[in-house]
């Protein structure tokens, strides 16, 4: 798949950029033998030693985020060689030849045609890619019987020859559907403050997300809408089967009850039952456009929603769902100010008719309630990143689960 514009500028995950301390630790050695069942690596950041085919190398380290991690293009040239990142996905080769590939926020790795787990996850910050230290490990142990490291006085650390990067196994195109909440007499949660409408900042988005993801090789999308129009919860879901779409993702903002106004962050759900309140109350609200739809007894319905959720629990999709959840909510963080409210799980009509056919989520940008929320969720700029981490977050999904999982979209 292509990958565009470069990581310049990529917001940390802490939000704040990563000052390198070189030298301001101790040097401590460890030995890495095989997959470690938990990281004991010492000091906090500096250098450390690791033993990988016989070989001592000396590798910087960060702990920001608590677990030893190593800068991409920093890797031993003798072990991964012409590193590259663009957009959080790091490529390069091993002294073999296979090719190997990393994303922020993914706890896997690509390694020619084999996916390698990783306890933790790489991560972006300072604009430089830091990879789980397991990694080389991970890769040293997954070199074929007999392969030759190359003389590391021919290998140049900061070589940008081409290198080979592992093949896409699907032929053709994913099928995406794109659901912008509300619209029409249905204006979603409102700003009484400043009349912000949520309908119009989720159809904004989703249009955004659109044209990004159809810059993406390998990706068609579509709209639920693309105007100011009323659509019942049950056609949206209708119209990815029928397109036979390989994923679904609504796209929402939150409010806080009450009339409440502190109350911020991002979170993503998938449909299963819960005993989570909160949960439960994002489900009632954005399930009330029930009653504008005409159904009798406006929540009764609830009851109706609870059967058919506890009727596919079992359901495949609602694992792959949850990963796909776990995307979003990683590639979320690094743009949104507000807090990672997480993945959770709920009771949505509109996830309904979906995850019984194909991995389906529906995403809270923010919250329109609150005032920093509310400028952000507003700001075409803001829009913007938000629907490019977003694509991110289905492209990875896409990419590490190409060939790896059963497809699960509408028959072609």
């Amino acid at each position: 798949m292509r990958f565009g514009r470069e990581t310049d500028g990529v917001r940390t995950l802490a939000g704040r950029p990563w000052s390198r301390m070189l030298g301001a630790g101790v040097l401590a050695c460890l030995v890495f033998t095989g997959w470690p069942a938990g990281l004991s690596a010492q000091g906090s950041a500096g250098n450390e030693t690791v033993v990988l085919a016989g070989r001592e190398y000396s590798v910087a380290v960060s702990r920001e985020l608590g677990y030893p991690a190593f800068r991409w293009s920093g890797a031993p040239a003798e072990i991964i060689s012409g590193t590259a990142l663009a957009r959080g996905r790091g490529t390069a080769a091993t002294s073999w030849g296979a090719g190997i590939e990393v994303r922020a926020g993914a706890p896997f790795a690509r390694l020619g045609e084999a996916a390698l787990p990783m306890l933790n996850s790489p991560y972006v910050s300072g604009g430089e890619l830091w990879v789980p230290l397991e990694l080389l490990t991970r890769v040293d142990g997954a070199r074929p019987s007999g392969a030759v490291d190359p003389d590391p006085q021919n290998i140049s650390a900061g070589s940008r020859e081409p290198y080979p990067v592992p093949a896409r196994r699907r032929n053709e195109p994913w099928k995406v559907t794109i659901d912008p909440g509300h619209g029409g007499h249905d204006p979603g949660t409102v700003n009484r403050r400043t009349g912000a409408r949520e309908k119009d900042i989720v159809l904004a988005v989703s249009k955004y997300l659109r044209d990004e993801l159809r810059d993406r090789q390998g990706i068609e999308v579509e709209l639920t809408r693309d105007d100011d129009r009323f659509i019942p919860l049950k056609q949206r879901p209708k119209q990815a089967r029928t397109s036979g779409a390989d994923l679904f993702m609504s796209i929402h903002v939150n409010a806080e009850p009450g009339g409440g106004t502190t109350a911020r962050g991002f979170e993503t759900y998938y449909l299963a039952p819960t005993r989570d309140d909160e949960s439960a109350r994002v489900a009632r609200l954005e399930n009330s456009v029930l009653e504008l739809e005409g159904e009798e007894g406006g929540f009764a319905g609830e009851t109706a929603v609870d059967k058919i959720v506890s009727g596919i629990v079992r359901d495949d999709n609602r694992a792959v769902s949850g990963r796909l959840g776990g995307y979003v909510q990683n590639e979320m963080r690094q743009v949104a100010e507000g807090p990672d409210r997480g993945t959770k799980k709920g009771p949505f009509w509109v996830l309904v008719g979906a995850t019984g056919h194909m991995p389906a989520v529906l995403v809270e940008l923010g919250f329109i309630t609150n005032a920093k929320d509310e400028r952000r969720l507003t700001d075409k700029n803001f829009q913007k990143q938000v629907a490019s981490a977003l694509a991110d977050a289905v492209e990875l999904y896409f990419e590490f689960y190409d060939g790896a999982q059963s497809r699960v979209g509408g028959a072609r």
